[in-house]
């Protein structure tokens, strides 16, 4: 494989009957008056079809990975304190960006305009969910491409995380394929347009094997997440207890 490039494009499938189940069973993640609306959040997501996951990533030889990051053999580097004892071995980077299209932020920020903020943090909740689901998926993909080359996939690391600069932003949308895909860079450091993730993760011979787990570990966030209350979960099926707004 050389510089190549792979895009995806797909769907992103609701969450079922679990969802509803898994959070009453994490309270500590969700607050007790968030999931009365729950169900009225998974609804307006799906009447007005909010969700528009879009994924790509490209692959990039790797020239060498030493303390201070990767080297890729097109000349870029990326800064990564820990790419020395997660990227040795790694033939190629991959570099992925993930996101969900703008109906979800425009619809979360009207719910806050109009005063449903109930509604619009479990919306937002659940957006995120959304977008690390789609990650997952396009990891799995990669893990699978990757032992179809007997390669290890490598552990996922995203631009603001410690030791990955939040300025490397601007490099990795490049080379994940955003820019022409309509992505950019604020100057605050955001992807836009919509909500999203990118990542870069190595392939090689050797390197430490992904697992789904790890990405939360290190995450500040981790014992507020819904992501993380409802990973693995199937999602549910409701609306009975919601606030009927819309």
């Amino acid at each position: 494989m050389g510089q190549g490039k792979a895009w995806s494009r797909g769907t992103l499938e609701v969450p079922g009957a679990r969802f509803l189940e898994e959070l009453q069973r994490r309270p500590e993640n969700t607050p007790k008056p968030l999931l009365a609306v729950a169900g009225d959040a998974i609804e307006i997501l799906r009447d007005e079809q909010l969700l528009e996951p879009i994924a790509m990533w490209r692959y990039w030889p790797v020239k060498f990975v030493d303390c201070d990051g990767v080297v890729l053999k097109e000349g870029t580097r990326l800064p990564l304190a820990s790419a020395n004892e997660f990227m040795t071995g790694a033939r190629f980077l991959v570099v992925g960006l993930c996101g969900i299209g703008i109906g979800v932020e425009t619809r979360i920020s009207a719910l806050f305009r109009s005063k449903h903020y109930r509604l619009a943090l479990v919306m937002d909740g659940y957006a995120n969910r959304a977008l690390f689901s789609l990650s997952e998926q396009v990891l799995r993909r990669l893990k699978g491409e990757a032992a179809s080359m007997s390669l290890c996939l490598g552990q996922p690391f995203a631009p603001g995380e410690s030791g990955f600069p939040l300025d490397c932003q601007s490099d990795v949308l490049r080379l994940a394929g955003g820019v022409e895909a309509g992505f950019s860079v604020t100057e605050a450091g955001m992807v836009r347009p919509g909500r999203s993730l990118n990542f870069v993760v190595a392939t090689g011979v050797g390197i430490p094997k992904w697992r789904e787990g790890r990405r939360c570990q290190g995450c500040r966030s981790r014992s507020r997440c819904f992501h993380r209350a409802i990973r693995d979960a199937g999602g549910f099926e409701g609306g009975e207890n919601g606030s009927g707004a819309r």
